[in-house]
């Protein structure tokens, strides 16, 4: 009990004992004590080091954040940069494999006639590339060391001088110098209008090729598509010849046994060469294809009596082909086409020469033909890309025994045409 009132007492006499400067308040000496009430809940013992803690986080969220952002320029910095580099890098294969190209086949050389050529004892490739380069039987010794490693060529060539005929192709200058006598060559001229089966027949009796290596592989639906103009013909199934038109009338140096390929590939290369870029934007804004400018041309080729002719003949045959119908006229009517691929009904063997139908005939086909007839020259290849604006209106035309034109807008006018130019009674 006594210990019960003692505890009583104590509790009694107890009083708080704060000093008296701290219970100044007000004074801003001291820091405020803080409560729930002013919405800010008291910072536990530690908080700083966990604000650091929680700054230096978001300090690193952030620098990962510029980095990444950093990191994402960066990849789109170098993937332009790499495209940039692949883009210049193709153009300058492009211009290495149409250069190289051009005198691999001596498209470039071939009004350099014959050269001498001296090669040591024992040449190696680099040896005969630098004679052949001297000599100007080449132009790029890169291009031709490159084609002897890959064609296998580079380790046998002989000693000696040798009389070439500068605008053989690769083949032709490493058979020479690889042979022990010089490879007989022989020129030929094929004339504006040549047909595939005539080019065929000429090689072979110049002892080139024979006619039938040239009529297979003339086609060949792989080898000559390298050739932008060759890769564009869609309707190979249509045609009789898929290189007819596109082996170049011109004058070419080729050496007897030459491979077929070889001389082809330099008579469709002269083609693309000479659709010259202004030729070629000619032919983009005429809305026309290039086969469908080949086709129209060997027509213009074989029916124009001269150069001035095949304008005119142009403009009659494009008029026909754009508003023909609204004159009661739905065909070319072209005697050029009648016996394709022959020239003339003598030309048919004589088995089927009477009943034979050719699948290019404009008087039973309406429109172009499926392809060229011949292989035009350039002449008449820019008479389609640039018609007559004289023949507006005309539909006609004909010659007499001495090649002179006529036109005619009507059929009547046209009928009295072939009366004086000795084509009717």
């Amino acid at each position: 009990m006594t210990d019960h009132h003692e505890q009583n007492d104590r509790v009694k006499n107890f009083t708080l004992q704060i000093p008296e400067e701290d219970m100044q308040f007000g004074t801003g000496e001291k820091e405020s004590i803080s409560s729930f009430s002013d919405g800010h809940p008291k910072a536990p013992e530690g908080s700083a080091e966990k604000e650091q803690r929680k700054q230096k986080r978001a300090d690193k969220r952030n620098h990962r954040r510029r980095s990444r952002m950093k990191g994402a320029r960066n990849r789109w910095l170098f993937r332009i940069t790499w495209l940039v580099m692949v883009l210049l890098l193709g153009m300058a294969a492009g211009v290495f494999l149409v250069g190289g190209t051009s005198d691999l086949l001596g498209m470039n050389r071939m009004d350099k006639g014959t050269v001498e050529v001296v090669l040591p004892d024992d040449p190696t490739v680099e040896d005969a590339a630098q004679a052949l380069y001297k000599a100007g039987a080449i132009a790029d010794t890169g291009f031709f060391k490159l084609y002897c490693q890959i064609t296998n060529n580079k380790d046998y060539f002989l000693g000696g001088t040798f009389q070439l005929d500068a605008s053989l192709d690769y083949e032709g200058l490493i058979s020479a110098l690889q042979s022990q006598q010089n490879l007989e060559t022989v020129k030929i001229m094929f004339p504006e209008g040549a047909t595939v089966l005539q080019i065929a027949e000429t090689l072979e009796e110049n002892g080139v090729c024979s006619a039938e290596e040239v009529l297979k592989a003339c086609n060949d639906n792989e080898t000559f598509e390298v050739y932008d103009v060759v890769a564009e013909i869609e309707n190979e199934d249509e045609l009789y010849y898929k290189l007819e038109g596109y082996l170049f009338p011109d004058t070419y140096d080729f050496y007897k046994g030459e491979d077929v390929e070889s001389v082809l590939s330099k008579m469709v290369y002269n083609t693309t060469r000479r659709l010259t870029s202004d030729v070629r934007e000619m032919i983009e804004k005429s809305g026309m294809t290039i086969q469908q400018v080949m086709t129209l041309a060997s027509i213009v080729q074989a029916e124009a009596s001269d150069e001035a002719d095949m304008y005119k003949i142009a403009a009659i045959l494009e008029n026909r082909l754009e508003s023909g119908a609204s004159h009661d006229i739905y065909y070319l009517n072209c005697d050029s086409t009648t016996f394709y691929p022959y020239r003339t009904k003598e030309d048919v063997p004589e088995d089927e020469r009477e009943t034979y139908v050719s699948r290019y005939d404009t008087y039973t086909v309406k429109g172009l033909p499926a392809g060229p007839i011949n292989n035009p020259g350039i002449d008449a290849i820019r008479a389609v890309l640039d018609p007559s604006s004289e023949m507006s209106g005309y539909y006609y035309f004909c010659h007499d025994k001495d090649g002179n034109p006529y036109y005619a807008r009507t059929s009547s006018e046209h009928e009295a045409n072939m009366r004086e130019a000795g084509l009717l009674e």
